[in-house]
């Protein structure tokens, strides 16, 4: 039986979480990743350690729920390892100021065994999670690098106002997540 597309495989064992990107890292798949790593710190959990061979790219979404989690992990003296990244990925860690949260470890080979218990999280999000979700993850960004805020002032701007048209949030039906997503 082979991954979905765009997937997040995930599993905890003795203190240290485990997670493996399938795909690409995107807004879609970001709420359960956080979710999840936010319940692995409040398990008392260290380390999270992620498998990126499989990952073919990153939205900034998802990057900051990365740096989100590294700084609630840095506050337990813990850390995130992102393992087997592609250039293209080092390069957007480093450009959006990841680097300094957190280990990067590109030697060894790929380790396909992930621990017992191991469970493809779900990507069903509704839009309104999707897009606090997005939100958080962009002022996430701009907190850890405020080099960010140039790049992601607008995108803010855009998801804030969006929130207001989501339905049950006091706004018409359309969201721009029907349309085409910025981050």
């Amino acid at each position: 039986m082979g991954m979905p597309d765009d997937s997040v495989e995930v599993a905890i064992q003795g203190g240290m979480a485990y997670v493996r990107v399938h795909g690409r890292g995107t807004f879609k798949i970001a709420p359960g990743l956080k979710q999840f790593g936010m319940a692995a710190i409040e398990q008392d959990c260290k380390r999270l350690l992620i498998e990126m061979g499989d990952c073919l790219g990153m939205d900034s979404t998802f990057m900051g729920v990365l740096a989100g989690l590294a700084v609630s992990l840095k506050k337990k003296d813990g850390e995130i390892v992102l393992r087997h990244l592609s250039e293209k990925n080092v390069f957007l860690v480093k450009i959006l100021g990841l680097s300094h949260l957190v280990s990067v470890e590109q030697g060894g080979a790929i380790d396909p065994i992930m621990p017992a218990g191991a469970r493809v999280l779900e990507t069903g999000a509704d839009k309104n999670t999707i897009t606090q979700t997005m939100i958080t993850a962009h002022e996430t960004l701009v907190e850890v690098s405020p080099d960010n805020i140039v790049k992601f002032k607008d995108v803010l701007s855009f998801l804030k106002e969006d929130l207001k048209r989501v339905p049950g949030q006091g706004g018409a039906e359309k969201s721009a997540l029907n349309n085409n997503p910025v981050a």
